[in-house]
């Protein structure tokens, strides 16, 4: 299952607490869909979808798009529309 399969499951099995939340995830997966480990920009992208991870369990948004401003630089601009 890919990030916006699991995504769109965790979209409906929970209530929707903030459409900016669901979107800045959706963001951050459809800039990373097709990221691998062999790209040497993975362990960078990993640690700060980490970041935001715990920043969105903490319900910090400034931070959490702080972080996911970090991840956009770091990938930069990667072809989305191939397939994984």
């Amino acid at each position: 299952m890919d990030y916006l399969e699991k995504i769109k499951q965790i979209e409906q099995e929970t209530p929707k607490p903030n459409v900016n939340w669901l979107i800045a995830w959706r963001e951050l997966a459809q800039m990373t869909l097709g990221l691998t480990e062999e790209d040497p920009r993975f362990e960078s992208v990993m640690r700060w979808l980490n970041a935001c991870d715990v920043v969105f369990s903490l319900g910090s948004w400034q931070t959490f798009r702080e972080a996911a401003a970090e991840v956009k630089r770091i990938v930069g601009t990667i072809d989305t529309s191939r397939s994984p």
